[in-house]
């Protein structure tokens, strides 16, 4: 189960990566997986897209939340939240909004995935309570001087570190802690894929393609 090789013996994990690196599509195939052995555990998302949403629907147990108050009494579960920076986690005005909430997911034995979007949410407020980084590509210069994820960054000298940045393909990830370097790979969902069908507008093959598209639109329109 790839879920428990991510977690080992930690209960809080940071996915951090670049945009368009496929944080998403990994968090979905390894939920995936992990319903695969485990059909009980109650997961609660937040941040997820519609697409997202839907898709996880079939896997049951699945349930969105909206507010830190609606996991109050939450426990033995898996939390999956995207964009954790508009819980405002990482605010400084909130700090002990987001030390309930760690002693939360201790006090209740839950386990926890944060990620972002934007490296740069990765500040040292909630650096701090990160016990492991599974990380994507990413570049260096785009996380805040001084944070925890960014030294953990410069001081890994693995095989996936090229001139202060990690590069690594879209389906896999490295999880790195003191002890040692994983990499794990990953399904490929494509039906939550919510970027595939974007336009190059700089693609004359694109362009065409969203010519017909537009074309077609407008027959039906005018039938």
């Amino acid at each position: 189960m790839i879920i428990k090789e991510i977690f080992g013996n930690k209960k809080i994990i940071g996915l951090a990566g670049n945009k368009s690196e496929g944080k998403t599509n990994n968090l979905m195939a390894l939920v995936k997986d992990f319903r695969k052995k485990n059909k009980i555990t109650p997961i609660y998302v937040y941040g997820l897209n519609e697409i997202c949403l839907n898709w996880l629907e079939k896997f049951g147990n699945i349930y969105e939340f909206s507010s830190m108050d609606q996991l109050i009494d939450k426990e033995n579960s898996l939390i999956i939240i995207e964009e954790f920076q508009r819980l405002k986690l990482n605010d400084r005005r909130y700090r002990d909004i987001l030390n309930e909430f760690i002693d939360f997911i201790y006090h209740n034995n839950n386990w926890v995935i944060f990620s972002s979007p934007n490296l740069r949410e990765y500040n040292s407020v909630i650096g701090g309570k990160i016990e492991r980084w599974i990380l994507k590509s990413l570049s260096s210069r785009d996380l805040i001087n001084g944070c925890q994820l960014k030294e953990e960054v410069l001081n890994y000298n693995g095989r996936f570190k090229i001139l202060k940045n990690i590069r690594i393909d879209k389906n896999k990830i490295l999880v790195i802690n003191k002890d040692y370097e994983k990499v794990l790979k990953f399904e490929y969902i494509e039906d939550v894929d919510d970027k595939k069908e974007n336009i190059d507008i700089f693609s004359s093959k694109d362009i065409k393609k969203l010519s017909e598209k537009l074309s077609s639109k407008m027959s039906k329109r005018s039938i």
